[in-house]
This record gives structure tokens, C-alpha cells and sequence, in this order.
């Protein structure tokens, strides 16, 4: 009986060593995106395709994308009626209390904010399609997907932010 209680107490301590090659993403910086978002504003609703571009393909190299409506008219079913109807991929948030408004000093629908290691190093426009609020062309820089690839990339990103064209919050 004690050699089977040493035993399996030998085998119970080489089970539960950690493998450091198998936990490498608790090591990896952590890139949030955050985005706010209206069911009402036209822009958000356009502006759902670059950001679903852009998760599509950082969501795997550890960027958390989430997005938040602040608008008081926001609600569980017409949150959920949004990301049904957009196809949004993330987790969608209730802001109508503003925290994360007030918290990130956001001003309209559509802008973006981007933290490393729960540092903001950018806010502003997703892409410049709107040069201002109905003047839509083809986007020419994409500052999201920019700024992600050269943080992935392991390029420093000093903090910038460009004017957000959207839908006042």
C-alpha cells in the first residue's frame, strides 16, 4: 500500500509539471482592440466590414476584439440583432452607463482604440473610406490593420490617432 501511495504520488507531481513549450500565449503581449459601435449609425454599420477583416485575420495571433454600444436606445435584443445581422465574430458589450466611453475618451461611433500590454498606442479611424460624414471613397489606409501587422510584427508603434468620422456618441 505505501509503495502504491508513492507511486502514484511520483506520477501525480511529473503530471502536473508545466510544459513551457504548450503555455507560450500567457507570454505573448496582449493586443486589445475596442470598438464602438450603433445599430442606428450608417457608418458603424459599413465599418463592420473592416473590422471583421481585421479580426479575421489577427484574431488568432492573440488580439482581443471587442465592441461596445454606448447608445442609450441599446439594449440585449437589439445588440444581438446587430451582430446577428453584421456577422460580428466578437463579443459585443452594453455600454449605455458610458464607462468605457468615459474611459477612453471615445466621441463617435466607429472609432477604434488599440492598447499593447493595457497601453493605448492608437485612436481613430478604422480605415479613411469617410473623409467626413457622407464623403465615402475607397479606403487608402487601413490604420487598424496597419498598426496590428506591425505589432504582430514586433515593430515598435509609438501612440497616434487620427480624427474619427462617424456618428456623435
Amino acid at each position: 500500500m505505501k509503495k502504491t501511495f508513492i507511486l502514484l504520488l511520483i506520477l501525480f507531481t511529473f503530471s502536473c509539471e508545466r510544459d513551457d513549450d504548450h503555455n507560450d500565449i500567457s507570454s505573448k503581449p496582449l493586443i486589445e482592440v475596442s470598438v464602438f459601435l450603433s445599430e442606428s449609425c450608417p457608418i458603424a454599420q459599413y465599418m463592420t466590414l473592416p473590422i471583421k477583416s481585421a479580426y479575421n485575420e489577427f484574431a488568432a495571433d492573440s488580439v482581443v476584439f471587442i465592441g461596445y454600444f454606448p447608445n442609450l436606445l441599446s439594449n440585449e435584443e437589439s445588440i444581438s440583432n446587430f451582430v446577428e445581422k453584421y456577422s460580428i465574430p466578437f463579443d459585443c458589450i452594453d455600454d449605455n452607463n458610458g464607462e468605457m466611453v468615459s474611459l477612453l475618451g471615445a466621441s463617435v461611433y466607429s472609432e477604434v482604440f488599440i492598447k499593447f500590454d493595457g497601453v493605448l498606442i492608437y485612436k481613430g479611424m478604422i480605415d479613411d473610406s469617410y473623409s467626413d460624414l457622407g464623403q465615402w471613397s475607397p479606403a487608402e489606409n487601413n490604420y487598424l490593420y496597419d498598426v496590428l501587422e506591425q505589432l504582430l510584427q514586433g515593430k515598435n508603434v509609438e501612440y497616434f490617432e487620427t480624427e474619427a468620422i462617424g456618428c456623435l456618441i
